[in-house]
């Protein structure tokens, strides 16, 4: 079977903005946003208002949500985290749409169980903006999380947290994230 034809990023961000269903968009391939679970919906709402609450009053930095979509050039990549803090003034594509982000400062992922094959590319790309210093992999089913973080060199370190004890710092941004309030209320899987 022929793999489907490329379509241009014209043609899908046309099409994305009249669809129900949300596509994530990689190097000319659709890829179907999938289903959210009741826990995949809690962590990302605990990960938006933990960043939130942590903004500091006299800047104009933004923690975005899940219906705002994303772009790399690299690939070029469209996706949709599920959320994004953005510690600059809001960049949007100017294409008269308003509705795509391009310098997020910290991604949050949430991770289903059936992980689609293409996300770890996705993963990777996240770090081919310029402006992104970190990325939170969360895991839906269990208290896990990766953080990879970039330095002031560009070099990248990774870190695993397993327990509700836990909290991850970004200390350059002055944010704490504790797993104990991250997945306050989610529904583990046994």
């Amino acid at each position: 079977m022929m793999p489907p034809s490329p379509i241009s990023e014209e043609d899908y961000l046309a099409a994305e903005r009249h669809s129900l269903v949300r596509n994530e968009y990689l190097a000319g391939q659709l890829f179907p946003m999938p289903a959210v679970s009741a826990a995949h919906a809690r962590l990302a709402t605990n990960a938006g208002q933990l960043l939130a609450d942590q903004l500091p009053d006299d800047t104009d930095w933004a923690v975005l949500g899940r219906g705002v979509r994303l772009y790399a050039a690299e690939g070029p990549l469209y996706t949709y985290p599920d959320a994004a803090l953005v510690c600059e003034p809001v960049e949007l594509r100017p294409d008269g749409h308003q509705d795509t982000l391009l310098n997020p400062t910290v991604l949050v992922k949430i991770l289903p169980h059936d992980m689609p094959a293409h996300f770890k590319q996705v993963f990777e790309l996240y770090y081919s903006i310029p402006s992104v210093q970190h990325v939170l992999l969360v895991t839906e089913y269990a208290v896990r999380v990766s953080l990879g973080s970039r330095n002031a060199n560009g070099l990248l370190s990774v870190y695993g947290f397993k327990s509700l004890e836990d909290t991850i710092l970004l200390p350059d941004l002055g944010i704490e994230v504790a797993l104990a309030e991250l997945y306050r209320e989610v529904p583990l899987s046994a």
